[in-house]
């Protein structure tokens, strides 16, 4: 839970504990779409991933969302990311998943040359119905 707190605050938010706790149950759910990783050091987590599988109407097949990477900053710079994000790209093979797709915040110069060096950049921008509650 420590690594997801640290996510929040890095990413300037907080998720009401009874949707964290939601999550986690389904994350630890055997088919239930969601999943996670981990970047492990010794006893300690440095990094997770989380992911949900869908299928997808152009592929007749499943597709990955990543919804969240983040390795604490410092574990960085010694390939933690690109080792998560290799096993989502494992897992997508696993299960046949066409595609894994993501999204990084456009003001994150760093971030996007993490990702660009790791997929192709899509022409297609993120909209929402509306803000997080939170």
């Amino acid at each position: 839970m420590e690594l997801w707190t640290a996510w929040q605050s890095h990413m300037g938010g907080s998720v009401p504990d009874d949707v964290s706790a939601s999550a986690w149950t389904q994350i630890i759910t055997p088919g239930s779409g969601l999943f996670a990783l981990l970047a492990r050091s010794d006893e300690r987590a440095l990094g997770f991933a989380n992911v949900s599988a869908t299928p997808f109407a152009w592929t007749g097949g499943p597709i990955l969302f990543l919804q969240d990477l983040y390795v604490v900053p410092e574990a960085r710079g010694r390939g933690l990311g690109r080792s998560l994000l290799q096993a989502v790209y494992d897992e997508a093979d696993a299960v046949g998943a066409d595609q894994v797709f993501w999204m990084v915040d456009e003001a994150d110069p760093d971030l996007q040359a993490f990702y660009a060096r790791q997929g192709i950049r899509t022409p297609y921008l993120r909209y929402m119905r509306q803000p997080w509650s939170w």
